[in-house]
């Protein structure tokens, strides 16, 4: 794995270590690092294929849309919770419906240490 690959999954797994902590006090915060943990391995997958990210407008359904295309489709569900985050995301940073639960939060939560670890396997088994 190249060092610009796992510079971008160890971050993810600092935004994650994060949001586990901020769960206590923030599930808004709480669900926005876990969003942000699967967000940051992303860059990391695509490199792992050659590509990289580019910042603009609907970037982020963009790397959502390059992982969906190149992942097993038996983790397509992983996808949709990813697509659904960023949407919840959008809802608690830009408007007042976007409340967050504690159950949301630790759905993120738990969807984030998942996308983590696929991601990381999907990796690992080209490498292979």
């Amino acid at each position: 794995m190249t060092g610009q690959i796992e510079r971008f999954l160890t971050s993810a797994d600092k935004k994650l270590a994060s949001a586990r902590k901020i769960l206590a006090f923030d599930e808004e915060a709480c669900l926005q690092q876990a969003y942000e943990a699967m967000l940051k391995a992303s860059p990391g997958f695509m490199f792992s294929y050659g590509f990289r990210a580019r910042s603009q407008p609907g970037h982020h359904v963009a790397i959502i849309d390059f992982v969906r295309s190149r992942i097993d489709k038996k983790h397509a569900g992983v996808l949709i919770v990813f697509d659904r985050l960023r949407r919840k995301r959008n809802l608690a940073l830009y408007d007042d419906t976007g409340f967050v639960s504690p159950h949301d939060a630790e759905q993120a939560l738990e969807s984030a240490r998942n996308y983590l670890n696929l991601i990381r396997a999907d990796i690992a088994a080209r490498e292979s």
